[in-house]
């Protein structure tokens, strides 16, 4: 009977040593999981929390109009909507790149994000853009906004693909003529050497019998000081920026059309970000840009023009305003420019007569006259 007690006891030791271990086990795995949960997490939050840093690069200079309302606002709206995820480093005087490689630099990843000039960019593949540099085209910001990104949607939509990501369509005002001469009509111009940023323009001046000199806008100030060229075309608000009252004395109110560019990131760098950052990219961060642009060239036009007056009227300077005979004598050789643009784009392959009927069609919804 003892050995019997003995044996049920050991028996029941068994069990509950056995029930022991297995309840140990059970508690080990538990922790490892939720350890290996909690690092999961921990993972997760801090890939969220982690900051995206681009690079942007600002043509112009630190005190610019263009530096000071739209790229340091932006910047500090991109932190604002990103909650700190996003870091813009602006690197101004086109510190990184000239506008003439600007596609390359930032499908290259030279730079990140920033603006490219379809008509002044060495890349032919912005060339259908370029229609709205067109001389005598688009009058103002907003209707460059309006009109463009319709126009992208049509023709331009899937061409960049892994290049580079477009954020949207924006503008400076109209360009001016900056003179060094009081210029009153057209025949003024023959044999002047004229610097233009784009080569719409260039044709143009060319039209007029000028000698177009091609120079970036961080070398136009230069170009006038030492001779290069008698006058320059430059958009109205910029022209102040670049404090062109101190080279040249006389402001011809031409109204040459809206220097057009648009917004592009580097589309490796946006495919990796992640996808609700992708979203504030295309529905807030673009747009905000976009429209800071329009407010700032809308509103400061007729401001630069009275600012650009009051800087020259004491060496003797002025603002000269043709009168409707004149002015159609400066935008009639622009027509050429306009049918010469169908027929390069035939050329590359585009449906150039139907790209120019879209473009008017576009100008016309939007109340603008169509010059030809």
């Amino acid at each position: 009977m003892e050995s019997n007690n003995n044996g049920g006891f050991l028996m029941k030791n068994y069990f509950s040593l056995k029930f022991l271990l297995m309840a140990s086990i059970i508690v080990i795995l538990a922790a490892c999981g939720n350890n290996s949960e909690k690092s999961a997490s921990d993972s997760s939050s801090n890939q969220s929390k982690e900051v995206i840093e681009l690079n942007y690069n600002n043509l112009a200079t630190p005190t610019h109009p263009y530096t000071k309302e739209i790229v340091e606002p932006w910047i500090e709206y991109v932190d604002e909507v990103t909650d700190g995820r996003v870091k813009i480093n602006q690197f101004p005087n086109a510190a990184l790149g000239s506008p003439a490689s600007g596609y390359d630099d930032i499908s290259g990843g030279v730079f990140e994000i920033g603006l490219l000039y379809p008509a002044t960019d060495s890349n032919d593949i912005l060339f259908p853009l370029t229609i709205a540099n067109l001389p005598f085209a688009i009058e103002t910001p907003n209707i460059s906004v309006s009109v463009m990104n319709k126009y992208f949607d049509k023709y331009m939509k899937d061409t960049f693909k892994d290049d580079v990501v477009w954020l949207g369509a924006s503008s400076t005002d109209t360009a001016q003529l900056y003179s060094t001469d009081p210029i009153e009509k057209v025949e003024d111009l023959k044999h002047r050497k004229i610097s233009s940023t784009f080569s719409v323009i260039n044709s143009l001046i060319q039209n007029w019998e000028a000698s177009p000199v091609n120079v970036s806008n961080t070398e136009l100030y230069e170009s006038v000081e030492k001779g290069m060229v008698d006058d320059v075309i430059y958009n109205t608000t910029g022209a102040i920026g670049f404090n062109l009252n101190e080279v040249t004395s006389h402001l011809i109110k031409l109204d040459l059309g809206t220097n057009n560019n648009g917004l592009f990131i580097n589309a490796n760098i946006f495919n990796k970000m992640p996808e609700d950052i992708q979203q504030l990219f295309i529905e807030k961060i673009g747009p905000k840009h976009q429209d800071l642009m329009a407010e700032l060239y809308t509103k400061s036009m007729e401001n630069s023009i009275t600012e650009f007056e009051n800087r020259v009227k004491d060496k003797g300077g002025s603002v000269i305003i043709p009168n409707e005979e004149e002015l159609t004598k400066f935008k009639e050789p622009a027509k050429k420019v306009w049918d010469d643009w169908v027929k390069r784009a035939n050329e590359k392959g585009y449906p150039g007569e139907e790209m120019m009927d879209y473009f008017k069609q576009l100008l016309k919804e939007e109340g603008s006259e169509v010059p030809f």
